[in-house]
């Protein structure tokens, strides 16, 4: 490859030295960012994990506006309302996770699963997998997918799905099995002040337990 970009992605929640979670306000890490762009050090700078209401709040109090903005998108929570405010804005939505729990990652995850007959009909019609219909229901609606593999040919099945289109009611169709289901709520954050995801009514020792035992990353 003659051309690599190369982008760095991490999480708005800053990490002291002693590897605790900083509070420190997310507008403020930001100003530090827009210095390494001023600095020519990076080409454009971007947010990750932010809701609605923090996108529009960076929105007004930065020189320099966000140029991706990366969540968990996927056809079980398929962030409507966040990516449409990101189209707005001409925000680049990057959407990690794009198979979601839908490839059995969870056995209690909601409908769909990689076997429904939706996903199985249009793999079959477009002569794909369904992981490749999933990816291509992520470009169809012209977000950037994500996915991560460490296998060679996983890879190269990623990268096939660029030779067919989906419809508009197929599209439609896929975003119908919204459930706002999020398969990652990285609970080590739980207690941040900017935690971006919905919470729930849990007490301390649930939180603790939760944080203690979680999986995710």
């Amino acid at each position: 490859m003659d051309n690599v970009d190369l982008y760095l992605m991490h999480y708005p929640m800053a990490y002291k030295k002693d590897g605790r979670i900083s509070i420190t306000d997310y507008l403020e890490t930001w100003k530090g960012i827009e210095d390494a762009k001023d600095r020519n050090l990076t080409r454009s700078i971007g947010v990750s994990n932010f809701n609605l209401t923090q996108m529009q709040r960076i929105w007004d109090n930065s020189r320099i506006k966000p140029a991706v903005l990366q969540i968990e998108v996927n056809p079980s929570i398929t962030q409507e309302e966040l990516v449409d405010w990101c189209r707005k804005h001409r925000v680049i939505v990057m959407g990690y996770t794009p198979f979601g729990a839908i490839l059995g990652r969870k056995e209690n995850a909601p409908a769909p699963h990689a076997d429904d007959p939706v996903l199985l009909r249009l793999a079959s019609k477009y002569n794909k997998t369904v992981a490749q219909i999933l990816l291509r229901y992520l470009i169809e609606r012209q977000i950037v997918a994500i996915p991560r593999s460490t296998n060679k040919e996983r890879i190269q099945e990623n990268i096939n799905v660029f030779d067919f289109t989906l419809t508009a009611a197929e599209v439609a169709e896929l975003s119908g099995f919204n459930s706002n289901y999020r398969l990652r709520t990285p609970a080590k954050w739980y207690t941040h002040p900017h935690f971006p995801f919905e919470k729930k009514n849990l007490t301390d020792s649930q939180i603790k337990y939760i944080i203690e035992h979680s999986k995710e990353d």
